[in-house]
């Protein structure tokens, strides 16, 4: 089936008049599923204010605590800059802590809180609605099939993008923040004058001055 045979059939095979070619690009439904699974992890984890991200890395402080920013943000799959920035938030509401690594002084290792723990553990319960919620559209018997397709998806490009990409929401979050400092440093630069290549005439006066007395 080519996209634009996309235009003139549904999934269970019924007209579709007027559907885009982008339904068979499988780019375009993965970024939309992704925004539909952020709306609803929200809307069920709402009581705790937690992203999937920070969710993401409290799970994964859970089972590898001490984990160092690079190990943790190959486990969630974002920079270790934004796993920086996700720490700072989470450690700002106390669920996670962080000190300098004993093998490594230049390395910060992060541990969960008894907070955390139990933010963590409560969360869950919201966290696997919003995981029946995605998959309610689909027969529970596909659910396993769905699952290990999207597994076999991810270890099998996992190469072409690695996590140092930071293409993730808190990173465009911190970017969209920094903006406005940017713009303003930026027109200040440029409001600031420049050094002018010509010398002022009065010290060209003063070496003229002192020429004409040297002669």
């Amino acid at each position: 089936m080519t996209e634009y045979d996309v235009m003139d059939q549904h999934a269970d095979g019924g007209p579709a008049p007027g559907r885009l070619p982008l339904w068979s690009r499988v780019g375009y439904l993965v970024r939309r599923l992704h925004q539909i699974h952020n709306a609803i992890f929200v809307e069920e984890c709402k009581q705790f204010g937690i992203t999937p991200v920070q969710y993401g890395l409290l799970t994964a402080l859970h089972y590898y605590p001490g984990s160092d920013q690079v190990t943790l943000g190959h486990e969630v799959g974002i920079d270790r800059t934004n796993v920086a920035d996700v720490l700072e938030r989470l450690s700002e509401r106390g669920l996670v802590r962080r000190e300098r690594s004993q093998r490594d002084r230049r390395s910060m290792i992060a541990f969960l809180t008894p907070a955390g723990e139990e933010v963590h553990e409560q969360a869950r319960v919201c966290m696997m609605k919003a995981q029946e919620r995605l998959l309610a559209p689909l027969a529970p018997p596909f659910h396993p099939a769905f699952l290990a397709v999207l597994t076999q998806l991810v270890e099998g490009n996992s190469q072409f993008v690695p996590s140092e990409s930071g293409f993730d929401v808190e990173r465009r979050r911190r970017e969209k923040m920094l903006s406005p400092q940017r713009e303003k440093a930026t027109a200040k630069s440029d409001a600031e004058p420049g050094v002018s290549e010509e010398r002022p005439p009065a010290r060209r006066g003063r070496r003229k001055s002192a020429m004409s007395t040297a002669k």
